[in-house]
């Protein structure tokens, strides 16, 4: 007796899919941190001055802004929500909100949205993305020869769109003069990828849950900070892996 191969097919299907079911939707969130160069020069010197646990944690958060792209989100963001979630994460870090009648030490700033990041992985977008940060220093600091293993690969996701928050972090009070720009003291970045796919009011929590431990802390350029999470699961996270480059061959 000769048998189909239509009953055969869809049973593998259906084993397929099944299989593909019973594994997690991952998602990837990915942080990027630098804090100002001179503060972070102080840090490294200065071991008493880098215990510290009260420098400048007293904040006003001043706006939470979508940035607009090229392709708008999924689904608007509501900021307010977005912006009682990124004081909750503040203060879960150590800073506090300011009172009646108190001043802060910085005032913070955020943007969302969707979009592309500089690449931190190409000589290309080097001077554009020079600032008074640590971690955007010139990116030969570290290994950039085409024996460093695993860097095309960086690349090319560092190329693809992103859904993005921005978490900025300004001393108070600014300058006297208003021809003087505020100075940044630290800024935090933190992205998942899919934004067609990806609904920022789901995923804000978890994004921020990664990054907030970095707030005014500095990633060197030569890592990454990667937490792995369930997409559609409540998760509470650990501590997020840092990902160092593998040694650079010698030719």
């Amino acid at each position: 007796m000769k048998l189909s191969p239509y009953p055969l097919l869809a049973a593998a299907l259906f084993l397929a899919q099944a299989a593909r079911a019973q594994q997690p939707d991952l998602m990837a969130v990915t942080v990027r941190s630098g804090i100002d160069s001179a503060d972070k020069d102080r840090r490294e010197h200065d071991p008493a001055y880098a215990m510290e646990t009260n420098r400048a944690r007293l904040f006003f958060l001043a706006h939470v802004q979508e940035e607009k792209g090229a392709r708008p989100l999924v689904r608007p963001v509501d900021a307010q929500a977005l912006a009682l979630e990124i004081t909750r994460q503040l203060e879960a870090e150590g800073f506090h909100a300011v009172g009646p009648n108190q001043k802060p030490e910085i005032v913070v700033t955020a943007k969302y949205g969707r979009g592309f990041l500089p690449d931190p992985y190409s000589d290309i977008d080097r001077d554009k993305q020079r600032t008074n940060l640590s971690n955007s220093d010139s990116l030969e600091i570290w290994p950039m020869h085409d024996s460093y293993v695993g860097l095309e690969e960086k690349r090319q996701r560092a190329r693809h769109e992103k859904l993005i928050i921005q978490v900025r972090a300004w001393k108070y009070p600014p300058p006297p003069d208003p021809r003087k720009k505020e100075e940044l003291l630290w800024m935090t970045t933190v992205y998942v990828s899919d934004p067609n796919h990806s609904d920022l009011n789901e995923f804000a929590h978890k994004m921020l849950i990664v990054a907030a431990p970095y707030f005014d802390h500095h990633i060197a350029r030569e890592h990454e900070v990667v937490a792995v999470l369930p997409r559609h699961e409540h998760v509470n996270v650990g501590s997020p892996e840092v990902i160092e480059p593998p040694a650079s061959k010698t030719k």
